[in-house]
């Protein structure tokens, strides 16, 4: 016990008075915690178990896949070209197109690719590793504010939400900047709770978020701070926090970089990442179409999902706040308004993605974690939620594990009954099957047995004795089987399937070292694995290449002289799992058409 009290609060006098109630509440929460939770919430055991645990959310089979989304092979094609010779101020992304994103997540790409070349693991790596240190991040800084077993649980939780997943293993700028902002906000209540003499962290932090998304890596923190100093009247630590040296350094920083994209962009720069990218995302623009576009309610039903499968067990945390609430101190506070402030300020811009919300993950996971630690060992109210919570957790497993047990049987023995019962989900892409049946076999050890352990805790569950630290535990270890499946079998049969990697390989070697460019628009997959940088070019345009890229849809909407002009060689996998979407390679017919054998 002595290991779980060595970071607790402490009273003092310079604690105030809800403060030193809710130290209180730590001790009392500290007596009951069993001593087998006690030790591996210890920093000695909690890092080097929370180290396996996100590796193995994040890092298997990291590269074993082919990019496949939009967004992937759009960051990816930066990171080509820089390492490339592009620059490394302002590439030109596949030689035509300003990058959306300032550029630190791809820095960090380029230089892991210095290395290793540019590969799908290498582009993926930089939210992987961020995703790991946010993860020991939050428990540490967790541990200092409240206790080791709250820290644990908030890690746990935060690591294992379903936003947190996706983002940790794409190569996407969110992580980064959800990373660094986690850095601020922390750091802010570490400095004028006086639990830290630094102060420069925080401006740093704040300087690398800016860098990797834009002025939002700014804004947030530092309006979640006055918003904090205003309502706890905290106006005398505003000269303890070196804002004027910090503000150079911040400056400096991401101003630098700006100045220098700027300088070497122009106007074009200033319209894509000033005006495009963020002011319009703010502001409605008739010369912008937004495709991120929502109603203000949007970011909270992605947060529902987002937050998954923890949002399962917010009623206990509910429940045990009502039951004894905690007063609110100054850092109960500041994670509340960490957590509504970042809310409300993303229902405010037309542009909303559940992504965006990984900025408020800490502050809720905390939130959650400290309550949940405080429902250890309970037998009042909360003890009947945490009851009929583990029985439906457990229940619910069961039966995932089951109906994966049974998919894998159907899929051995009736492959067309399997294509059949997707259907209704509309996934009819031909080779998803296939590639589903590759990766089973491949991984047949995960494929069998992860469903079985899945099945396994989920029966101790229904059965055993309902305590909310073994359900923490056990939705946490369950997250962490569903995660090695989906990255060692499901997102590489999806992504087999969909990716254009093959059709780009096939088309680069037909076309050689002719002439190609992209039918009215660029395809960022073909950029990335042809490793070429190609014009994008109109129908109507006077003098066109011999061959030319485009959707097989866009080329059959075309005009009747297009047709006429060029021909389909080369067809590529559907990229939709629907089984639409094709991209064709068309290549110019070596000799005219006869016009009535055309109509004919």
């Amino acid at each position: 016990m002595n290991e779980s009290n060595d970071r607790a609060p402490r009273l003092d006098d310079s604690i105030d008075s809800s403060a030193a109630e809710n130290v209180r509440d730590s001790f009392e929460t500290l007596d009951r915690v069993p001593h087998w939770l006690a030790t591996i919430t210890a920093p000695r055991n909690a890092l080097p178990l929370l180290m396996i645990a996100t590796i193995a959310l994040y890092l298997v089979n990291l590269g074993g896949y082919p990019l496949y989304t939009k967004g992937e092979p759009r960051e990816a094609v930066t990171i080509y070209d820089i390492v490339h010779g592009a620059g490394w101020i302002l590439p030109v992304r596949a030689g035509v197109e300003i990058p959306s994103k300032p550029l630190l997540m791809h820095w960090l790409a380029a230089l892991v690719s210095l290395i290793t070349g540019v590969t799908e693991f290498s582009v993926r790596l930089p939210s992987a590793a961020l995703g790991i240190a946010g993860v020991i991040v939050c428990y540490f800084y967790g541990r200092r504010l409240f206790d080791n077993v709250s820290a644990f649980f908030a890690a746990l939780i935060m690591g294992t939400t379903a936003q947190y997943l996706q983002a940790a293993t794409g190569a996407r700028v969110d992580m980064t900047l959800a990373f660094f902002m986690e850095i601020a906000f922390f750091e802010f209540i570490l400095m004028v709770e006086g639990l830290t003499k630094r102060r420069m962290l925080f401006y740093v932090a704040i300087a690398c978020a800016i860098l990797t998304k834009g002025p939002v890596g700014g804004a947030l923190p530092v309006m979640v701070a006055v918003i904090w100093i205003a309502l706890r009247g905290r106006w005398s630590i505003v000269r303890n926090l070196a804002m004027a040296r910090g503000a150079i350094v911040a400056i400096v920083l991401a101003g630098g970089w700006y100045l220098g994209a700027l300088i070497e962009g122009g106007e074009a720069f200033f319209r894509k990442q000033i005006l495009a990218e963020n002011l319009y995302r703010v502001v409605a623009s008739a010369a912008i179409h937004e495709p991120h576009a929502h109603p203000f309610y949007y970011m909270e039903g992605a947060l529902l999902a987002g937050f998954m499968p923890w949002m399962i067990v917010a009623p206990i945390a509910i429940v045990e706040a009502l039951r004894r609430p905690r007063a609110l101190d100054s850092r109960l506070s500041y994670f509340v308004i960490w957590f509504v402030a970042v809310l409300v300020f993303y229902n405010l811009p037309q542009s909303k993605r559940g992504v965006y919300l990984l900025a408020l993950y800490p502050a809720l996971a905390t939130l959650m974690a400290v309550y949940l630690a405080e429902a250890i060992g309970l037998r009042d109210a909360a003890r009947g939620w945490i009851s009929a919570t583990t029985r439906v957790v457990g229940i619910a497993t069961v039966i995932a594990a089951a109906g994966a047990l049974a998919a894998l049987a159907t899929l051995a023995r009736s492959p067309e009954l399997f294509r059949t019962a997707l259907v209704p989900f509309d996934i009819e892409a031909p080779s998803f099957l296939t590639m589903l049946a590759a990766a089973v076999n491949a991984g047949r050890i995960v494929s069998i047995g992860i469903p079985i352990l899945a099945l396994a805790i989920g029966v101790w569950l229904a059965l055993s004795r309902a305590a909310i630290e073994r359900l923490v535990l056990a939705i946490g270890v369950t997250m962490i089987l569903i995660a090695l499946v989906a990255n060692a079998v499901v997102v590489p049969a999806i992504a087999n399937t969909l990716s254009l990697k093959n059709f780009t390989i096939e088309a680069m070697k037909e076309v050689g070292g002719d002439p190609c460019a992209y039918l009215d628009a660029l395809n960022y997959d073909v950029a990335f694995y042809s490793g070429r940088s190609m014009p994008i070019v109109r129908a109507r345009d006077k003098s066109l290449p011999g061959y030319l890229i485009c959707w097989r849809a866009y080329y059959f909407g075309s005009s009747a002289a297009l047709r006429d002009q060029y021909q389909i060689i080369l067809t590529s996998n559907p990229t939709a799992l629907d089984g639409s979407d094709e991209m064709v390679l068309l290549k110019r017919r070596p000799t005219p058409v006869n016009p009535e054998t055309h109509l004919a």
